[in-house]
């Protein structure tokens, strides 16, 4: 196995001494309303008397999907030559609830939310919820980017000063703005989440995802290899852990678990090979990369069965 001193958490990285860029201000009225509203609140009125108030639940699935498409399109920019894996494993450590609900709580996000009498306290607890604010205030300032640049050139807004959820149809607004709005939304993402992709990322990670790309069909060729010199097969033991990246509070069943595996060739000359390999969502990427290191250390070495 490979050891190097990469954090595998972005908790490690979002210390005391992290600091995080100024939250830009939304600057449209109802957007930040709509923001800061919890369900709760809004379910507690009348439906007559609801007027247009909205909770935040739209604005973070937009918010969410914004942050998603932000962060892959980063990690391909700052590490070019990284495999897609290896930046899919990255975006899973960069967008969670705990890293969402630890930069919504930097920013204080959630003590600006209006909830109904009975959810307060149980909202003020919650890691989803705390997240799902900083989502919806990502969303609230894309649109309320929009909004600003979506006038024609004589300067009249094309929204009619509506910048309510959702805009209004594309073919109504010139489709550069979504660029304009989402170039604005990343001049805030990028300090906040670049040192943490720098501090995340390793050359070792890069180098994992290409064993498991060349230790495809390793298992085969050493059963192979030990059947053609009537030698005995290899012996595959195997645990299913938690990796170090997984928090013990999240450790529940075997959702996020990886497999390890041991193969262990013996020798004709006497002693033995075991090498391990380990891999997320089946035992076979695990044994044929484990398969993949012996068939090296034997055709390294020049040891013969």
């Amino acid at each position: 196995m490979i050891n190097d001193d990469t954090p595998t958490s972005a908790l490690v990285l979002l210390d005391d001494n992290y600091t995080c860029p100024p939250l830009p201000p939304i600057t449209d009225p109802r957007l930040e309303q709509t923001v800061f509203t919890h369900r709760s609140l809004v379910n507690t009125l009348p439906v007559a008397m609801r007027g247009d108030m909205e909770s935040y639940d739209k604005l973070a699935h937009v918010g969410d999907s914004l942050l998603n498409t932000f962060i892959t399109c980063l990690l391909h920019g700052l590490n070019p030559n990284s495999r897609p894996k290896v930046a899919t494993d990255l975006r899973a450590k960069l967008i969670n609830r705990e890293i969402n609900s630890h930069v919504s709580r930097a920013y204080s996000l959630p003590s600006r939310v209006r909830t109904g009498l009975a959810a307060g306290g149980t909202f003020r607890e919650s890691d989803d919820e705390a997240g799902e604010v900083f989502e919806a205030y990502l969303a609230g300032l894309f649109y309320s980017y929009l909004g600003a640049t979506s006038t024609d050139p004589t300067g009249k807004d094309k929204n009619n000063g509506n910048t309510s959820i959702p805009p209004k149809p594309k073919e109504e607004i010139e489709i550069t703005s979504y660029g304009q709005a989402f170039d604005r939304l990343s001049s805030f993402l990028t300090p906040l989440y670049s040192p943490l992709i720098k501090g995340l990322y390793s050359s070792s990670l890069d180098y994992r995802a290409s064993l498991i790309e060349l230790s495809e069909g390793a298992k085969s060729e050493l059963n192979t290899l030990t059947q053609k010199l009537r030698s005995p097969q290899p012996e595959y033991e195997h645990e299913h852990v938690w990796p170090d990246w997984v928090m013990d509070k999240d450790r529940k069943g075997n959702q996020g678990k990886v497999w390890k595996s041991f193969c262990t060739v013996h020798l004709r000359g006497g002693g033995s090979i075991t090498r391990e390999g380990m891999a997320e969502g089946a035992k076979g990427p695990a044994d044929n990369l484990a398969a993949y290191l012996v068939l090296q250390d034997l055709r390294g070495g020049g040891s013969r069965f």
